[in-house]
């Protein structure tokens, strides 16, 4: 199983060694994966006006869902913590 420190699951390796691409997935790992923000993630978030947030259920199933309003919705609170507002309602905000 993945976890925060690394973006893939066994199957993925497999499939990695199985193409020979296991080293380029470890830099790409090694580049992107961080558990605080930078300011170059900040200045990317902050200057979005819609993402899309996913999960996963105990049994695998995912559900993504789409976030948007103005741009600035989005904010950075913390090196960990980034803020949305939720709209309710018929999915316009």
């Amino acid at each position: 199983m993945a976890d925060m420190n690394n973006l893939y699951y066994e199957g993925n390796r497999d499939l990695q060694d199985q193409f020979d691409s296991r080293r380029l997935a470890d830099r790409v790992n090694e580049v992107i994966v961080h558990d605080r923000f930078t300011d170059e993630d900040r200045q990317l978030i902050e200057t979005r006006d819609m993402f899309f947030i996913s999960t996963v259920d105990a049994e695998g199933r995912p559900t993504v869902s789409y976030k948007g309003g103005a741009v600035g919705f989005i904010r950075i609170v913390d090196d960990q913590t980034f803020a949305y507002p939720g709209y309710d309602g018929n999915g316009m905000f």
